[in-house]
């Protein structure tokens, strides 16, 4: 039982070891961890340059040799060394400092000497320090003048034979040099900041792989969607021109094609089963893709011959007409509708190379979630669901604001994106929690934006090739002629004209519901 839990508990630790979130998250804070190294370079070189102080070095150079050696080599090395240490002392020693303090009618010695044995002889350097080359000459000088009345008493069986005297410093003995620490305080800060980040990147309990998405949050896995680039080529960063990760477009890989054609299989197969028509498309942090889940999701299941409906319901950041790279001439404000500032006249748009329909808008609105919860917004929901198959609705992050929480009530049916290692495993759980007291049904999680491993990234390079031309949909997309054209009749704005004849019953009820929302709108 016991070893069974030591390895839960090791198979735990290494799914929350992910090298690439770690990499990510430094990499997120890239530019300010240079900053903070080139502020910590700074602040070295001002700190060094307060503190420095020129010190001058003036050296004299004995001779030690012991009393009755007879000149043995081997006792005067072994002399020369143990005079180093004791003169050292000496030197340091409050009996000679205060002696030669007071030969140089000061109060106290206004520098720091030391002694140092030249390797494998018996010669032994004074060195002496201060803060001018004027006042290490004359302490040099008076330590010589007065070292033998201590040295005497305390070593007496050794000799000091004077080989050079004093010198006169001619530049600083500590040069200022700033370069060298401000290299290592820049370099020392980044390794730092990058361990400090690597840490709490370990410490935070997100969802890093697949397999943690059963594991940790409350929800089944509907589909799990692979990291997709949006610049191409080097050419396309430098000059930020991104290529739209869409179904449409031949750019995108082969992969996440198909991916995205499975969720949208599994999505189809849930909510008929619910006999759902409408579908939140929700996310719990900013930017973890949701907008373009929704989009994809809905050419994926406006290919499949189903009449399909995207709103974008994100009235505080709206990007779906960012997505299907449309002009803001091009599309009625949906925000203007819903505050009763235009008519509903032409409020859908046609997307080119789909028979998707769209209502968006590009304008910011502040009072999103009033606005949400008007009942124009419900009612021209409610139209679309006895015209349509399906009415995807691109909301807001949940954690953002509460028009998500206002539109929960109004679908069908929800999903919810999770971005690889982006948003808190407790925020995700209360989010599905959200999501599943709403009278809809919780349809599950797609994972997004994962990175692919070495293993998945070989696997990807011969799906790549093996497909060959996998990418050349044709006019897959371009559906032909199927009764759409660009004469839908909305009426109102709605006015639904149909893919196939349909008979004068038929044109009968649909006007009078068409009626019906134009007056409940004025």
């Amino acid at each position: 039982m016991s070893s069974d839990k030591r390895n839960i508990s090791v198979n735990d630790y290494e799914m929350n070891i992910d090298l690439y979130s770690i990499l990510r998250d430094i990499w997120k804070y890239a530019i300010l961890i240079l900053l903070l190294a080139a502020s910590m370079s700074l602040l070295s070189y001002v700190y060094v340059g307060r503190n420095y102080h020129k010190q001058y070095e003036s050296t004299s150079t004995f001779i030690v040799s012991s009393k009755g050696s007879n000149n043995s080599v081997y006792s005067d090395l072994s002399a020369t060394s143990e005079m180093a240490t004791k003169f050292s002392e000496i030197l340091n020693s409050s009996i000679l400092q205060k002696k030669v303090a007071k030969e140089m009618d000061m109060d106290y010695f206004p520098g720091s000497a030391s002694a140092e044995v030249v390797n494998e002889t018996n010669l032994l350097v004074l060195k002496v320090q201060a803060d001018s080359p004027e006042m290490a000459f004359r302490l040099n000088k008076a330590i010589m003048n007065n070292y033998s009345v201590v040295t005497d008493q305390l070593i007496g069986n050794v000799v000091l034979d004077v080989l050079q005297k004093p010198t006169v410093p001619s530049g600083p003995v500590n040069k200022f040099q700033p370069t060298a620490l401000m290299k290592k305080t820049f370099f020392t800060t980044i390794v730092a900041l990058c361990g400090l980040i690597a840490i709490l990147s370990f410490l935070k309990d997100t969802v890093r792989k697949p397999k943690e998405v059963s594991r940790k949050l409350d929800a089944k896995l509907l589909q799990t969607l692979y990291h997709e680039k949006i610049y191409k080529t080097w050419k396309a960063r430098i000059h930020r021109k991104k290529s739209p990760v869409l179904l449409t477009n031949p750019g995108t890989s082969f992969q996440y094609v198909e991916d995205m054609k499975k969720l949208a299989r599994k999505v189809s197969s849930k909510m008929k089963e619910k006999n759902a028509k409408t579908l939140l498309v929700a996310s719990v942090e900013e930017n973890e893709g949701k907008s373009t889940v929704a989009a994809n999701l809905a050419l994926a299941l406006a290919e499949e011959s189903e009449k399909v409906l995207l709103i974008d319901a994100d009235l505080r950041k709206p990007s779906q007409y960012k997505i299907f790279g449309l002009d803001q001439e091009e599309i009625q404000q949906f925000g203007e509708v819903l505050n009763g500032n235009e008519q509903i006249d032409n409020l859908v748009t046609d997307l080119p190379k789909s028979e998707l329909l769209l209502i968006a808008g590009s304008m910011i609105y502040p009072n999103s979630t009033e606005m949400i919860a008007s009942p124009i917004f419900q009612k021209i929901v409610e139209f679309f669901k006895t015209k349509l198959d399906y009415i995807i609705i691109d909301t807001p992050p949940m954690s953002q604001a509460a028009d998500a929480e206002e539109l929960v009530d109004l679908a069908d049916a929800s999903i919810l994106v999770v971005r690889q290692h982006t948003a808190l495993v407790k925020d995700i759980n209360e989010t599905i929690s959200i999501l599943n007291s709403a009278e809809g049904t919780m349809l599950g999680c797609v994972y997004n934006d994962v990175f692919h491993g070495v293993a998945q990234t070989a696997r990807n390079y011969g799906y790549k090739y093996a497909y060959g031309s996998g990418y050349g949909y044709g006019n897959k997309y371009g559906y032909g002629n199927h009764g759409y054209g660009y004469g839908y009749g909305y009426g109102y704005g709605y006015g639904y004209g149909s893919r196939t004849k349909k008979g004068n019953e038929d044109k009968t009820q649909e006007s009078k519901t068409e009626r019906q929302v134009k007056k409940d709108h004025e």
